[in-house]
């Protein structure tokens, strides 16, 4: 990620994170993330509040049961990845009705 970062100082990076301490800040400054994209078991409400505190958007991946998808919306992501875009399209119309 340091490498898109200077390879492109104006790049949107994803940037994974697979623990839940978070990233350090020399590092996010480094890298300048607009997201942090965590795997879904570790996703909570207070991770992120957390990570939207610090300016930051949060994905999670990869959310395949309809079951996950409401808990990671629950939760508060900004985005999440799966291989069953239909079964997210109809979690997501069911959370807007």
């Amino acid at each position: 990620m340091l490498q898109v970062r200077a390879a492109d100082p104006a790049a949107e990076i994803a940037l994974t994170w697979t623990s839940l301490a978070p990233p350090r800040r020399v590092l996010l400054d480094a890298v300048r993330p607009r997201w942090l994209n965590y795997r879904f078991g570790l996703v909570s409400r207070e991770l992120t509040e957390r990570v939207h505190r610090e300016g930051l958007l949060v994905s999670a991946w990869t959310a395949d049961t309809k079951r996950t998808m409401r808990k990671l919306i629950k939760n508060g992501v900004d985005s999440v990845t799966t291989n069953r875009v239909d079964a997210l399209a109809a979690v997501l119309r069911k959370a807007r009705e």
